[in-house]
């Protein structure tokens, strides 16, 4: 490549540097009023440390409902020195998202070697619609993204990659401390290795991989010593639900459903561009196999949820995508390259001689993938995130956050809320709430895997461990729960409040009824049977 061709690739990748910038700024400001319940529920966490109560939802419980540790500790520190904890969390979130974008570029850079796909791939990775969504949400899913892809980016400066952890496994140990799945890219690397040296290379691994397995190491310590068990509580709750295969193969399809809808094309371009290759005749080298961990990682955690029976939301996946989408274009980049590097290498230089994407062609060919990536992600974007950001939030302030307001005003300060949604109501009172799903309350966990929660409601099934003053019933109606419940007597009604939906994968409204539980009339029914 020439001296002038080389300063006009820079200068397009810095321009495509900051079209991408601006395009997800532009994109993320109209999203920045959003919240879910499950902010809250972090921002509780945050208060009760930042105040010295330590790492609890309810002052006192030390139970382990935060699976991004991390996340509460950066929101506790900005509220110890004052700041609000909303506020800080969306800044903390856009400071994540802008730099995800420098890091997708520096990865792009260092692993792509046709020249006009680093510059192309930010551009659409500044446009994606799940990453925009949680962006200004408050909750922990960009700052996981940064961590994912600059651990990334330290796996590929190495060669080959893996050999050294290092950065890298530091850098994923702190993303396991922001999302779970990324736990598991440490024990996979060290299995890789193994499997490349042999059975004795164990010493190699933990050389290798100590500071993140540091990292992880003090974490686990501490959780063990603080909540008495070493993996959040919410993974068992996630998992009370239904079972077999029919049930596992639905939890799959709605991962494949959540990914198509922003990643269906990139998906496309890599089925595509691996079929060419198979139908050329290449072969994939597949040692060492430690250079394939991003990618064992991508298929693992999917199936590792479907086994687990965990029922998925679109930011449990986003940390994965960036990784989805640097195999389609590392896979689009060897075909146009026509130079199949292997997994683990840094693409060769395109100044050995022509190739598939050297010529207008080429070209035309990696901006139209481009350009319908990108027009997925908008049209995504417009119809599927925006406008539930705009309908989830306005319920969430016609119902769950206002009454949380309610509860601080009108209840006693020792008083207790038992809901099935906690964080709004939890963060708005700062009174003690029992969880009916079982996410800081472990005693509904074994409860919820013989019956659903709004069975678990209406027979009062959490009376066999606390007595609380406040229920909240969630229905598709208001006052459902009188029709459903043999204790309806013992409830005085309070109020109800309607939320549009519940989120993509549950657009129907839910409606939440408020009673006071009066115990004397509940006792009186019970000595009657």
């Amino acid at each position: 490549m020439s001296g002038e061709a080389r300063a006009g690739t820079g200068a397009a990748e810095r321009a495509g540097l900051a079209l991408a910038i601006l395009l997800c700024a532009l994109l993320a400001w109209p999203l920045r009023h959003y919240v879910t319940d499950d902010t809250f529920i972090h921002l509780q966490y945050a208060h009760h440390l930042a105040r010295g109560d330590g790492l609890v939802f309810n002052p006192g419980e030390r139970v382990y409902g935060a699976t991004s540790p991390l996340w509460v500790a950066l929101l506790a520190d900005a509220m110890a020195m004052g700041a609000d904890g909303l506020v800080a969390g969306k800044l903390l979130g856009a400071a994540a998202t802008l730099a995800a974008v420098l890091l997708w570029f520096a990865l792009a850079r260092r692993t792509l070697a046709h020249p006009w796909l680093p510059a192309l791939s930010t551009i659409c990775w500044a446009g994606h619609a799940w990453m925009l969504r949680w962006s200004l949400s408050g909750m922990e899913t960009p700052l996981a993204v940064c961590l994912v892809l600059a651990g990334a980016l330290a796996f590929a400066s190495s060669r080959p990659w893996g050999e050294r952890g290092g950065w890298a496994s530091l850098l994923w140990a702190l993303a396991a401390l922001a999302r779970p799945e990324c736990a598991l890219l440490l024990p996979l690397w060290g299995v890789l290795l193994i499997a490349d040296r042999g059975p004795h290379a164990g010493a190699l691994a933990a050389r290798a991989l100590w500071p993140g397995a540091l990292v992880l190491g003090l974490w686990l310590a501490f959780a063990r010593a603080w909540f008495g068990s070493f993996w959040p509580n919410t993974l068992a709750a996630k998992t009370a639900g239904g079972e077999g295969p029919g049930y596992a193969l639905q939890l799959l399809l709605r991962q494949g459903g959540v990914i198509a809808t922003t990643d269906g094309v990139l998906a496309a371009v890599l089925v595509a561009a691996l079929a060419a290759r198979a139908l050329h005749g290449e072969r994939w080298d597949l040692r060492p196999r430690v250079r394939w961990l991003p990618w064992v990682w991508l298929v693992a955690v999917p199936l590792l949820y479907m086994a687990r029976g965990v029922t998925v939301v679109s930011r449990y996946l986003v940390p994965l995508l960036p990784i989805l989408a640097w195999a389609a274009w590392r896979a689009l980049d060897g075909w146009l390259s026509g130079t199949p590097a292997p997994a683990g290498e840094p693409r060769p230089s395109l100044t050995a001689g022509p190739a598939r994407g050297d010529g207008r062609q080429g070209r035309v060919l990696a901006v139209a993938i481009a350009s319908l990536a990108l027009a997925q992600n908008l049209w995504a974007w417009q119809r599927v995130v925006r406008p539930q950001v705009d309908s989830f939030t306005a319920g969430m302030h016609a119902s769950l956050i206002p009454w949380g307001r309610w509860f601080a005003e009108h209840t006693a300060s020792d008083a207790v809320v038992a809901a099935p949604d906690i964080g709004a109501l939890g963060y708005g009172s700062q009174r003690r709430v029992l969880d009916l799903a079982g996410l800081v309350t472990p005693a509904m966990v074994p409860i919820l895997r013989t019956m659903s929660q709004e069975d678990a409601t209406a027979r009062f099934a959490f009376v066999s461990f606390a007595r609380p003053d406040y229920l909240v019933d969630r229905a598709p109606r208001a006052w459902d729960l009188e029709q459903r419940s043999a204790w309806a007597a013992s409830l005085v009604r309070i109020g109800h409040a309607t939320l549009p939906n519940l989120g993509i994968a549950r657009p129907a409204p839910a409606v939440y009824s408020f009673y006071r539980i009066d115990w004397a009339v509940y006792d009186s029914l019970a000595r009657s049977r």
